[in-house]
């Protein structure tokens, strides 16, 4: 009984022992926004700046004899991306599940998922999309989503390989900080910019005074839900105006500066806010 009863906690300790989530690599941390599935680890992790990622909305397809999304979103910002090892006792339909149930709990709009062979091919997903190679698993095994939680854009990916590890992955993309730099490059390429923060205006300020011949137009649009046109008119109209007179109050000739509010419309491009400001040159 004595020598049962020894064996039992030695396996209770190499059990114990191997669902410890092992060291994550260095320089690594954790989303603010989304904790880790317990007892996961950080294997892969590092960021940039991508003038331009494809945050997929589809599944892998060959399109003209080019395998990628079938639909994507074309966003730019700073770009995470984490890769995780899961014990391997938890599936990824676990582990999809839990980050699942993350994100309803943020109200995050889920733009596409899939599961299985409904995504295409695993090895397009870890070798052209995601640049992981530890990510190549069984296709039938697989779960992707993307999804947009206010300003964070995000694509979640996880699988079972054949050696039976299991990885979860994160592609994380937020806004750029703005700067004057950032801010004339947007109205450069495109003839316009959002204003990340109608309250910083620093950049903005900055670009007028060193661009002191230019003219602006500051728009703002308002389509809140359940509020009549008249008013959102007149809400998007007083969030144009109060930037102008910041910039006014700054030392930006009022000359310069057009102001006009559009209420529910939106002329210039789609975006799932209710609200926002820009800028374009005149």
């Amino acid at each position: 009984m004595r020598i049962q009863a020894f064996l039992q906690v030695v396996l209770m300790l190499l059990l114990s022992t191997a669902v410890q989530a092992e060291s994550d690599v260095s320089g690594s941390s954790d989303p603010r926004q989304l904790p880790r599935f317990p007892l996961s680890w950080i294997v892969s992790y590092n960021t940039r700046v991508v003038p331009e990622y494809a945050l997929a909305t589809g599944p892998m397809r060959k399109i003209e004899g080019i395998i990628a999304p079938e639909q994507d979103k074309r966003i730019k910002g700073e770009l995470t991306r984490i890769t995780y090892r899961v014990p391997d006792i938890h599936t990824p339909d676990q582990v999809f599940n839990y980050y699942l149930d993350l994100l309803k709990s943020m109200q995050a709009k889920i733009l596409f998922q899939c599961s299985s062979r409904q995504c295409g091919s695993s090895n397009q997903w870890a070798n052209n999309y995601f640049e992981v190679a530890e990510l190549y698993g069984l296709d039938r095994t697989q779960f992707f989503l993307s999804a947009s939680a206010g300003n964070l854009q995000l694509a979640l990916y996880t699988v079972k390989r054949g050696n039976r590890r299991v990885y979860i992955h994160l592609d994380l993309i937020e806004p750029l900080k703005q700067t004057a730099e950032t801010l004339a490059a947007d109205l450069q390429q495109q003839g316009f910019s959002w204003l990340s923060d109608a309250e910083q205006l620093e950049p903005l300020i900055d670009f007028m005074s060193s661009n002191p011949q230019q003219k602006i137009l500051i728009a703002s649009y308002n389509r809140s839900e359940g509020v009549a046109t008249a008013e959102l008119l007149e809400l998007s109209y007083n969030a144009s105006s109060e930037v102008k007179d910041l910039l006014v109050e700054a030392g930006i000739d009022a000359g310069r500066i057009d102001s006009i509010g559009v209420g529910p419309a939106l002329p210039v491009i789609d975006r799932e806010q209710a609200s926002g400001v820009w800028i374009q040159l005149r």
